[in-house]
């Protein structure tokens, strides 16, 4: 057995609901030209165990990512409603708006450090724009994870959807009925407040 296969015995299985996966995708899909962001949310139990549920999303922005006063109102309210519903943030996810581009931006890179330090082992997921499209054949997400301390890559086998080919088959509908316009991120919540 490789060091790798020994490193992945103890890394928790991924499981990103419905829910949160569809929100990704039309935040996505709303936004094609904008880099989008946002964060990802498990139950406070489910970090630190052998699985990890990511239960839903918060889009947060679609332009001017680099205003740090925008991130902080927006963490800050995120963190409020989480306590309430026992939720935590345990993960970050971003897309470009170059549609080749799949690297992690310094902006996204820092958010995501940040989470780490105050959840190990959560995620930075980037939207593979590339295959995305009406009708979504896998899930297009690139996850890394922060294992002690470092971000490394999961294998797309490694990372589920909570019902496979129902989530992805949702995300389609949603996209192919254009639900997405529905769909209202911090940034939108901050023009009609």
């Amino acid at each position: 057995m490789c060091s790798s296969d020994l490193l992945r015995m103890g890394e928790p299985e991924l499981e990103i609901s419905t829910r949160a996966y569809c929100k990704m995708i039309m935040h996505s899909a709303k936004f094609p030209s904008s880099a989008i962001n946002g964060l990802l949310l498990s139950t406070k139990d489910a970090v630190g165990s052998g699985k990890i549920h990511y239960t839903d999303c918060i889009p947060l922005f679609h332009m001017g990512q680099g205003l740090a006063p925008m991130l902080e109102v927006a963490l800050a309210q995120v963190e409020s409603q989480c306590e309430e519903s026992g939720l935590v943030i345990s993960g970050f996810y971003h897309g470009h708006d170059n549609l080749r581009d799949n690297h992690v931006d310094v902006f996204s890179q820092k958010i995501a450090d940040k989470i780490a330090e105050n959840q190990p082992g959560s995620l930075l997921v980037t939207i593979d724009s590339k295959k995305l499209s009406v009708n979504i054949e896998s899930h297009c997400l690139i996850v890394q994870q922060n294992i002690e301390g470092k971000w490394r890559t999961r294998d797309r086998s490694q990372v589920r959807l909570q019902h496979d080919q129902i989530s992805l088959a949702c995300a389609s509908a949603l996209v192919h009925k254009k639900i997405y316009r529905d769909l209202a991120d911090f940034d939108t919540h901050l023009d009609d407040l």
